[in-house]
């Protein structure tokens, strides 16, 4: 399999190739060798072609959209993603006690502004909650409450519950 893909993609290295390093490095080889041998055989197989990554598993997803080191690859991302251009507002805890979060495996929970203002919540999960509805419309209530306070913040004295139309809710669980 490998050579089949090294045809193609020349930059791929044999296995023999990838352990040459490691054993070339102490620093690579004391790591190396902590793995265990289906961790070492699933990291070979990733360098050399043989599979890809999960670019969705927790690790890996917050590392290339990590919103600290990256913020507007996960802007663009998400823009691409919902059809509407973002903004990253703030990135949720996934330890605290926020709504429903019992069982869940969140890899990150973020609030984003639209390019109309609205604000939406976004969920990257590993596994489905066994009750959506509910969860939606505890999120849809938060963040409706969130921006009724920011049009009521910026307009002050000029606020009147008509303002209330500048408010939309978006919220997307991926």
């Amino acid at each position: 399999m490998a050579e089949s893909m090294q045809k193609y993609f020349p930059a791929i290295r044999t296995a023999q190739e990838v352990l040459y390093d490691i054993q070339s490095s102490k620093e690579l080889r004391i790591i190396f060798e902590n793995w265990t041998e289906k961790e070492q055989r699933e990291f070979l197989d990733i360098c050399t072609g043989v599979r890809g990554v999960k670019s969705l598993y927790d690790s890996f997803f917050k590392e290339i959209m990590n919103p600290d080191t990256a913020p507007e690859r996960l802007e663009e991302f998400l823009s691409l993603l919902i059809g509407h251009k973002v903004k990253i507002l703030k990135m949720l805890p996934n330890e605290s006690g926020r709504i429903a979060s019992e069982g869940s495996l969140l890899i990150m929970d973020i609030v984003i502004e639209l390019e109309d203002g609205s604000i939406a919540n976004v969920e990257v999960q590993k596994v489905g909650y066994l009750f959506p509805g509910e969860r939606s419309a505890c999120y849809s209530a938060n963040l409706l409450l969130r921006q009724y306070k920011r049009v009521k913040s910026e307009k002050k004295k000029s606020f009147s519950y008509r303002s209330g139309r500048e408010i939309s809710l978006f919220s997307l669980y991926v």
